[in-house]
């Protein structure tokens, strides 16, 4: 996966102006404050593609990194805050869980998509990402997005229909 160039989408939006060849869009509501909400998107999507590959933080280095907000919204489970949840959640709802800090870190280091860019449309936004390999790990995205504050309204990924 070429990381240098997706890093450079990241820091220079394309505003859909190109689209890759396996896009995944999804159409979200940013509410009210759209600014905010994008740039604390941004600012974990930088971090993310900044350190990928090679150059994957520890989990402390990402615990010390990550801001507060995100890290409130994901937050680190104990091994027994995990079993408790676990055991009080029929099997059949384990896929209805909220994201652990450390599990979702996990899905995102090896997460099968390539930032590709937005464009904002008033109060919601279209957001790409090209999907580059299987598991494509789309819900760990998806965490991401509703963490930063956007509502997912609709998405599509032409490869499943």
């Amino acid at each position: 996966m070429d990381y240098k160039k997706e890093l450079e989408r990241v820091k220079l939006n394309n505003c859909l102006d190109s689209m890759p060849a396996k896009p995944w869009e999804l159409t979200v509501d940013l509410g009210v404050n759209g600014d905010l909400v994008i740039s604390k998107f941004m600012e974990v999507l930088e971090l993310l593609v900044s350190h990928s590959g090679d150059d994957w933080l520890s989990d402390d280095e990402w615990r010390e990194v990550m801001p507060s907000w995100l890290k409130e919204s994901i937050p680190e489970l104990t091994k027994e805050q995990t079993d408790k949840l676990l055991a009080e959640t029929p099997q059949a709802q384990w896929d209805s869980l909220p994201w652990e800090f450390l599990s979702w870190l996990d899905a995102i280091r090896d997460r099968g998509w390539l930032w590709w860019g937005y464009k904002v449309q008033g109060s919601e936004a279209v957001i790409v990402v090209h999907i580059g390999m299987l598991p494509e790990r789309i819900d760990a995205f998806k965490e991401l997005l509703r963490s930063s504050g956007m509502k997912i309204k609709s998405e599509n990924y032409s490869e499943l229909s």
